[in-house]
């Protein structure tokens, strides 16, 4: 039992580490950070930002833009013998990758944070992997070491997005390897623990769960072409009307995971008072409404995308646990 419950709160921490580099990526990105260091896993050369332009290495513009053109060259190799030839060509063609990047302190010092919380999650999932292994659990070894895996890998992600100078395709992907090892932490948190709710309606939360995702690929669309918006100096009040029809499908598709979750709720209707996942799913889904109310009328102010994003993540995470306690209850449908 004690080391149980070491195992459960190291991978709870794990989880909510996870979340909070959610967050802070989520902010990365509405203040423009993410080339906040040009290079990677350093920042400018060093482990530390500088904190002056005397600090820069001589000539780092044209240093770092070698740098990536020399790594997207070998990426662009890897992504064609895959068969991915469209996106090896922007790879390699795109003016925007090969830009240099200006220095700036307090983007660089933002994207740094953002990198200290991913070495955190670093230490955090080789704990949890040495915990998964004392449980003497051989499901739990398997997803302590996925979860290991998939960390290294979206580290190296990572180090893409930055090469490729945050290139849309790869900053999505980078999202949604975030999201997926949310899932396998909680799939962990739920064996350790077992059910903690009885959840009825399994099949319409799965459904929930799956037009969700697809609500997230969509809200990673819009965001891309804001990307776009604001490299072209749009101003943030005109961002609405430059939009595609990805916002109009993103923003009316969320009445029907509104639809969803009440019916889901009527289901559960005897028993909701005692069901706290599913009333703060409830009030989650209101914070996104409000917010998208916000994005949509206040001209896209800077402190709600980031809590958009993450607001969005934790009714993932949440209806995803609310699945795996559903498929626990046999009874439950």
């Amino acid at each position: 039992m004690p080391n149980n419950n070491r195992f459960y709160k190291i991978n709870l921490y794990t989880i909510i580490a996870v979340y909070f580099l959610i967050l802070v990526g989520g902010i990365v990105r509405s203040t423009g950070s993410g080339m906040g260091c040009p290079d990677w896993p350093k920042c400018f050369g060093n482990y530390i930002p500088p904190v002056s332009d005397e600090k820069l290495p001589s000539g780092y513009e044209e240093i770092y833009a070698r740098k990536r053109l020399e790594k997207n060259n070998r990426l662009a190799e890897v992504l064609g013998a895959l068969g991915l030839n469209e996106l090896s060509d922007r790879v390699l063609n795109d003016p925007e990758i090969s830009e240099e990047t200006e220095f700036d302190t307090t983007k660089a010092w933002t994207e740094y944070v953002n990198r200290l919380i991913g070495v955190a999650i670093g230490l955090f999932i080789m704990a949890n992997l040495f915990y998964s292994y004392k449980s003497g659990d051989s499901t739990q070894l398997w997803l302590g070491l996925a979860g290991f895996i998939l960390v290294l890998f979206q580290g190296w992600v990572g180090s893409l997005v930055v090469s490729t100078n945050l290139l849309p395709g790869f900053i999505t992907f980078h999202m949604f390897l975030a999201l997926l090892l949310v899932g396998l932490l909680m799939y962990q948190n739920i064996k350790i623990t077992g059910a903690q709710t009885a959840v009825k309606g399994r099949w319409a939360i799965l459904v929930l769960l799956v037009l969700f995702s697809i609500q997230v690929l969509l809200g990673t669309g819009v965001r891309e072409q804001i990307d776009v918006l604001n490299g072209l100096g749009i101003l943030r009040g005109e961002w609405i009307d430059n939009l595609s029809t990805v916002f109009l499908v993103h923003r009316s598709y969320s009445l029907v995971l509104i639809a969803l979750l009440g019916y889901i709720l009527y289901l559960n209707r005897s028993e909701l008072r005692g069901n706290y996942y599913l009333l703060v799913l409830s009030g989650l889904f209101l914070i996104e409404i409000l917010l998208g109310v916000i994005l949509t009328y206040v001209g896209f102010p800077a402190f709600a995308q980031p809590i958009h994003l993450f607001v969005g993540s934790l009714a993932f995470g949440v209806i995803f646990y609310l699945f795996l306690n559903s498929r626990l209850y046999p009874s439950a449908s």
